[in-house]
């Protein structure tokens, strides 16, 4: 049985880098989860994107996936990133749809990154690129023109989009009065492309702007909730006492700003039929403000005209009109958050300018996800109440989204908030504090202070962040701590986080711990930790220790951790152990020292995978007897005999497959010495040999595997042969389960230019145990040979590269090629060309020979295809060492 995953809280950025390691671009579920996560992180996320961008051994597949999601999320803070992954890109496909993303973004920054590439990016392929984005954000008409389009809105897109690209061609800081004009009455695109527009104009006028509209917008959204409470109230209450409420909240209202009419309002209200308050609303109303305060006066002033139908109508509207104007609020108010964040992180605005205008509104509003976002990534670290407010938030839910954006920003400062945080109430979310606090720099220190206090209550905090986080670092320190004089509970603790950590090297440790005398709690523990290793120094102690221990629960998982090691005939339990192991299964089946376990038993016997025919028969016979009692009972359970009839079928197959084994081993020996060198009978062979591997009944030793890989090892190292036999080799080397031909197969991998080729080596590492990111990791450089004609830029280069890489210089080919003859090396950094002519089929010679892993050109000519499998890339010159440092990034 595989060890069962202990739950770990994960947050958006975990998963994000999760999927961005083990990208799926092709899969619409995938995606989907992804646009979810983007959706969350927002524009958090783009260190993690843009990262990849940049990075050299992103593949251009990726970067397209990347560029495209732009489409979905137009954050105006793509650019940088943008502008930065596209001044180097060598793939013209991957240029142009970086370039259509920057376009797509519609802003003015956006042009201007366009017209910097124009300036760097001087090639011809590019210039036409470059010039067809930059054709759409020209000019060419006055603003009012791209002004009228853009206020199209949602009536026509298109006409909407056109005039955004021409704002951010023509507008200017000058023209922000008529911008602010426009969004008055704009539809929600309209008025969002206006924000964006507004928040790119240079100068303080804008952000001041930006600010007031943030501080409106929210006191008209907390009008709308006062006015919806109030409308519900009123509505199912009487008539007269819906009068004295609307009058006294009218006059709770507007009592600081006109006193006298209020004054007048109430005593008219007073005098009953005598008195007469219209005068004084009149007066209210013509100071009334927002909508909650003209529905009051409104209201009262129908109510006193004795208008009871009007008034059930005018309660009704206004339910309508606070809906509908909640969501358009709601949208410009995270608009506007999004505007002044970005303006703070682009230095246009202070922070202290903006984080107690948020901070204020944050802690007296709670229904805007953009408002709380806004204020978890700008608050200071050194902002007490602030953060303090987070914690004070009544929703979980609310408080546990704050948490993934302060955590998101993986700040060291934020340390003691999340010691803090992780007391929380909710159990959930202080677990989710302890993760983020996992991911800080000190954060370890600061637990480990904890965990050295010796103070009890300490002790187990600290032991519980290493449970919940799973702190490789603090292995060590605990199997220390579990060799001292600890009491049982934080024993018991200890156990439980050290088995979260997995970490291999604990078996002795958690071996010596287990015997019969402790509770049963801690043995249930150590033989969970035990079997989460899946070593098997782990698997064969647990068997040894099993033979002394007596619960029936620890039985049944110490015989499930013994065959957690041992997961198939590549890898089967060592003979010597099955008489313990029989021992062991046979105690599990006992219905006295089982208690009832023995189903669970024989369902952990599928995990078994040795070489003992007459096992696998005894074990057959008493399976078959159980199931043969299971049927006579009368609460014989169907799906529990199809279980158990499952386990007797497999079994038996095992054991007459074992039987045949030597038969079969013989004959696919005798295949493996049929296999010509070469001619056209070579593929048919080798296409035998892997039938015969992947017959369904064939089990293969260890040491046939071993012979295997031996052959497969030395056939790939073979000369001119055939794509087709290639793939027939990688398809064999992936049913040998051989780890060491996982090298081998990657060389291949990298090398091969066709797709047929490509796709059996990737499938024989799946088969190898290694994962998308592992087959597309490059091995690491570690030996480098610089061919450069130019004595100069070749001491430039070896400066740079000296520190990190074992270098050697060259500067010709006949004098690299004896070097190479020498000592391969794993990367060839050359110039195109020397002096005798073009060096390109000189490398790709040393490529195929394997004298050099791959080649890094370093050239000032343009005509160099970068798609060959054999080089990694292309610096132009001249360029920077920076640039070619950042080229050598795994």
């Amino acid at each position: 049985m595989a060890p069962l995953l202990r739950h770990i809280p994960v947050t958006p950025l975990d998963e994000l880098r999760a999927w961005l390691g083990n990208p799926a671009e092709g899969d619409a579920a995938s995606q989907a989860h992804l646009n979810q996560l983007l959706s969350h992180l927002r524009q958090m996320a783009l260190p993690e994107l843009g990262g990849r961008l940049v990075k050299a051994s992103s593949s251009p597949g990726l970067k397209r996936f990347i560029f495209g999601l732009t489409v979905k999320f137009d954050w105006p803070e793509w650019v940088p990133w943008l502008f930065q992954a596209l001044q180097h890109e060598q793939d013209l496909g991957v240029f142009d749809e970086g370039c259509a993303a920057l376009g797509r973004l519609e802003i003015r920054s956006a042009r201007e990154a366009l017209q910097k590439l124009s300036a760097l990016r001087t090639d011809p392929d590019r210039q036409l690129i470059l010039r067809r984005e930059l054709g759409t954000l020209e000019s060419q008409q006055p603003l009012s023109f791209y002004l009228g389009r853009l206020l199209e809105g949602e009536s026509n897109p298109r006409l909407a989009h056109q005039g955004a690209r021409g704002l951010a061609a023509t507008a200017e800081p000058g023209d922000l009065p008529t911008l602010w004009e426009a969004m008055e009455g704009a539809d929600p695109l309209a008025s969002r492309l206006l924000l964006r527009a507004l928040a790119e104009m240079p100068g303080e006028t804008s952000s001041a702007a930006l600010i007031g509209r943030f501080q409106d917008t929210l006191h008209t959204l907390e009008d709308l909730e006062c006015l919806d409470a109030l409308t519900h109230r009123v509505q199912v209450g009487a008539r007269t006492a819906a009068r004295s409420e609307l009058a006294q909240a009218l006059a709770t209202r507007m009592q600081p700003r006109k006193p006298e009419a209020v004054k007048a309002l109430e005593q008219s209200l007073i005098e009953g039929d005598q008195g007469n308050p219209l005068p004084a609303l009149d007066q209210l109303h013509d100071e009334a403000k927002g909508p909650y305060e003209q529905f009051l006066t409104e209201a009262l002033t129908i109510l006193v005209e004795g208008k009871i139908a009007r008034f059930s109508a005018m309660v009704t509207e206004a339910q309508d009109m606070v809906a509908k104007r909640r969501i358009l609020l709601g949208n410009t108010l995270n608009q506007v958050c999004e505007c002044l964040v970005r303006q703070v992180n682009a230095g246009s605005l202070s922070r202290d300018q903006v984080v107690p205008v948020l901070q204020e509104a944050f802690e007296r509003f709670s229904h805007s996800e953009g408002l709380d976002h806004a204020f978890c990534c700008l608050v200071p670290a050194a902002n007490p109440s602030g953060l303090e407010g987070i914690l004070k938030v009544s929703e979980p839910k609310r408080r546990s989204t704050c948490l993934d954006v302060l955590g998101a920003r993986e700040e060291d400062a934020l340390v003691p908030f999340f010691l803090m945080a992780m007391h929380d109430p909710i159990v959930e979310v202080g677990q989710r504090a302890m993760h983020h606090f996992g991911k800080l720099p000190s954060s370890f220190p600061a637990v480990m202070e904890l965990f050295r206090s010796g103070q009890p209550d300490r002790i187990r905090t600290a032991l519980r962040i290493f449970t919940e986080n799973a702190t490789q670092a603090a292995a060590e320190p605990l199997m220390a701590f579990l060799k001292t004089d600890v009491r049982d509970d934080l024993l018991l603790e200890g156990v439980e986080a050290l088995g979260s950590i997995r970490c291999a090297i604990a078996a002795p440790v958690l071996l010596d711990l287990l015997h019969d005398g402790k509770p049963i709690r801690l043995q249930e523990a150590l033989v969970e930790a035990l079997a989460n290793l899946a070593t098997p120094e782990a698997s064969l102690g647990l068997l040894a220790k099993s033979a002394h221990l007596k619960p029936p629960q620890v039985l049944m998982s110490a015989l499930e951790g013994t065959l957690a090691a041992f997961p198939g005939f590549e890898r089967p339990l060592p003979h010597d152990a099955l008489p313990l192991l029989e021992q062991l299964i046979t105690r599990c089946c006992d219905e006295r020292e089982g208690e009832g376990q023995r189903l669970r038993a024989i369902l952990a016997t599928l995990n078994l995978y040795c070489f003992d025919q007459a096992l696998y028969a005894r074990l057959n016979e008493a399976i078959s007897d159980f199931l043969f009692a299971l049927r006579t009972k009368g609460d014989w359970d169907r799906e529990t005999n199809d279980q158990v009839a499952a386990v007797v079928k497999e079994l038996g197959r095992r054991s007459a497959s074992l039987g045949h084994i030597a038969s079969k081993e013989e004959m696919v020996r005798a295949l493996i010495k049929g296999v010509p060198n070469q001619g056209p009978g070579r593929t048919p062979a080798l296409l035998a040999l892997r039938e015969a591997i992947q017959d369904d009944e064939f089990i293969m030793r260890p040491e046939l595997a071993q012979e295997l890989a031996a052959f497969v090892r030395t056939e790939l190292d073979s000369k001119d042969q055939d794509w087709r036999e290639l793939a027939r080799l990688c398809d064999i080397a992936g049913l040998t389960r051989q780890s060491t031909l996982v090298d081998p197969l990657k060389d291949l991998f990298a090398r091969a230019a066709g797709l047929g080729l490509r796709s059996a080596a990737k499938d024989a590492l799946l088969a190898l145990g290694l994962d998308e990111a592992e087959i597309t990791r490059r091995p690491p450089i570690r030996t480098i040979l610089l061919l450069e004609p130019s004595a100069f830029f070749r001491k430039r280069l070896l400066t740079a590269l000296s520190p990190g890489w074992e270098v050697r210089e060259a500067g010709s080919r006949a004098e690299a090629a004896p070097m190479l003859s020498e000592r391969p090396v794993d990367l060839l950094i050359s110039e195109q060309t020397d002096a005798t002519g073009d060096l390109r089929p000189w490398l790709k010679m040393q490529c195929e020979t394997r004298r050099c892993r791959q080649v890094l050109l370093s050239t000032a000519a343009r005509d160099t295809s970068p798609g060959q499998p054999w080089l990694l890339g292309v610096l132009y010159k001249p360029y920077a060492p920076e640039q070619l440092l950042k080229a050598l990034e795994p």
